[in-house]
């Protein structure tokens, strides 16, 4: 999968470098390039000196390799070469020993190459000059790069193709001639900001039928979250394909989008991408299995009948859950039937009973199916009589799925932060991290879980931690930067407490997250506040 390790690395970096004076670059194993004043071997280490600060990192941290520049005043030769390199003048740069005039050339066409780099990215970062794209059955834009523009055509490709084997996608001529519009944001504020709809702090995409879109943001620190949601937005999108005037029901429609959303996604070598629909979702296993022994799970009664207003995250683990009992028990052997219900009722396949309301849905006309008779029709073709023993079998099949629950409880922690619900998180985080998570993610989180559930500085500790365990993360140091503050910020959620400006440390932390990603305008202008 090394395309897809690599389109991780995409962030935008800015790879100036200074035709004057000297800097160090340190290249991370996920591809950024962070310049800096100096990098120095200390150690089982390095100790990185930036404008703002400097800390030590281990060998562990992440880092490719150090390429240091025309400052050889402290470097500390490796051996009787390198020392008389030294003597004689030369200088190390990216990796090579040179003459100090070879030094200057290299420097100079560095420079006029990173700077042409550079300018491409600032002037597309802007969403009004984003690259755009158009694939076989999409419109795409995004303000991210050209390759995660490539990436995530042909992924939407590919999930288009096999949706169209497994449901058949027929839209009516009007679809067939149009080209369905995806917009792919740099970040989670500009997602917010730019969306047409009204998006909730919580939301991390959306497929709107009113204006055809699919959109979302490209997550840097975790892709796969974002992959996630583009399958399964996109699964809406296909779906409303088949049908404009078809009105789903909610449980059947987000359990699917769910179940097909979570794929297991290989690129070979010639970069073509293999999508594996269907991997398991611990987090939502873990909610689940912990509702059955409780005894405060939902039952299919309940689920078959919820209204759209009433599904929560809760009813979404258990919709999931018996989608994934449905293709994966007995060796799947309802999966094939189950799939033709699916494709039959979307299709409102002749002698399907619906209702047509007038003045709903995006076409002003939309035909649905009652919530009894997509029970009666799901249970006939899974040849199902008894409710209760269907219920039975979902429950035993999810509470028997052997899970480890700590990599499940941080990723139910970090949702349950983003969503807001403080105090589930850090009981979730919590235990997580007794049960030897070692992620950063879950201090991080959990820091941020604990200043909004109280002071801000509640969480400055578990913060510091986080930093101390991925230094080169920017995101740890910006939201540590803001808890010296007084401050907070999550989705629409923001805590604005002390908001003084004078704090050192507060002002030490937002420049070192600046520098490590120079691109993100966020941390620039939080830096700049300090000034």
């Amino acid at each position: 999968m090394q395309l897809r390790l690599s389109i991780a690395l995409c962030a935008p970096v800015l790879l100036i470098v200074a035709a004057t004076g000297n800097a160090d670059r340190l290249i991370t194993e996920d591809g950024r390039i962070i310049e800096l004043v100096k990098a120095r071997k200390e150690n089982d280490g390095y100790r990185l000196t930036f404008k703002n600060g400097e800390f030590t990192v281990g060998e562990d941290a992440g880092i490719a390799s150090i390429e240091m520049e025309g400052d050889m005043s402290d470097y500390v030769p490796q051996n009787d070469d390198e020392r008389e390199k030294l003597a004689d003048g030369f200088v190390r740069y990216r990796g090579k020993w040179m003459s100090k005039v070879r030094y200057q050339n290299e420097l100079k066409k560095e420079f006029e190459k990173s700077k042409a780099r550079t300018d491409e990215l600032a002037a597309h970062s802007v969403w009004r000059n984003a690259w755009t794209m158009e694939s076989k059955h999409f419109q795409i834009k995004t303000n991210t790069s050209e390759e995660l523009l490539e990436y995530y055509a042909d992924l939407l490709e590919a999930y288009y193709k096999l949706m169209d084997k497994r449901v058949g996608i027929k839209p009516t001529p009007t679809y067939r001639r149009k080209k369905m519009t995806v917009n792919i944001y740099k970040s989670r504020e500009e997602f917010r900001e730019l969306s047409a709809a009204d998006v909730g702090p919580s939301t991390l995409g959306y497929f709107w039928s009113y204006d055809d879109t699919l959109n979302f943001f490209h997550d840097y620190e975790d892709p796969s979250r974002s992959e996630w949601v583009a399958l399964h937005e996109c699964t809406h999108l296909l779906t409303f394909l088949i049908d404009q005037q078809y009105g789903p029901q909610i449980w059947l429609n987000e359990a699917m989008a769910d179940y097909f959303g979570s794929s297991e996604i290989e690129i070979d070598k010639r970069g073509k991408i293999t999508i594996e629909p269907g991997m398991l979702q611990t987090d939502r296993v873990l909610t689940v299995q912990e509702a059955i022994r409780n005894e405060k799970d939902t039952k299919l009664k309940e689920l078959f009948f919820i209204s759209r207003d009433a599904y929560t995250g809760f009813h979404y683990a258990h919709g999931w859950s018996f989608v994934y009992f449905i293709y994966n028990t007995d060796k799947g052997k309802y999966a094939k039937s189950f799939t033709k219900f699916f494709k039959d009722l979307y299709t409102l396949k002749k002698g399907i009973p619906f209702t047509s309301q007038t003045g709903a849905g995006p076409t002003g006309t939309e035909k649905r199916v009652s919530a009894k008779d997509i029970q009666i029709l799901l249970m006939k073709a899974i040849k199902y009589d008894d409710l209760d023993e269907l219920e039975k079998d979902w429950k035993e099949y999810i509470a028997a799925i052997p899970i480890e629950s700590g990599p499940a409880l941080l990723k139910r922690g970090l949702d349950r932060t983003r969503r807001g619900k403080f105090e589930d998180a850090i009981s979730d985080l919590d235990l997580a991290i007794d049960q030897g998570i070692e992620d950063p993610r879950a201090w991080a989180s959990r820091g941020l879980a604990k200043a909004f559930r109280g002071n801000p500085t509640n969480g400055i500790e578990d913060l510091e931690i986080a930093v101390e365990k991925a230094p080169l993360n920017a995101n740890f140091r910006y939201r540590l930067s803001m808890l010296h503050v007084g401050m907070a910020s999550t989705g629409n959620m923001t805590i604005k407490k002390d908001k003084k400006f004078d704090n050192e440390e507060a002002k030490s932390q937002a420049g070192l997250a600046m520098e490590l990603d120079p691109d993100n305008d966020a941390y620039k202008r939080w830096f700049e506040q300090f000034n």
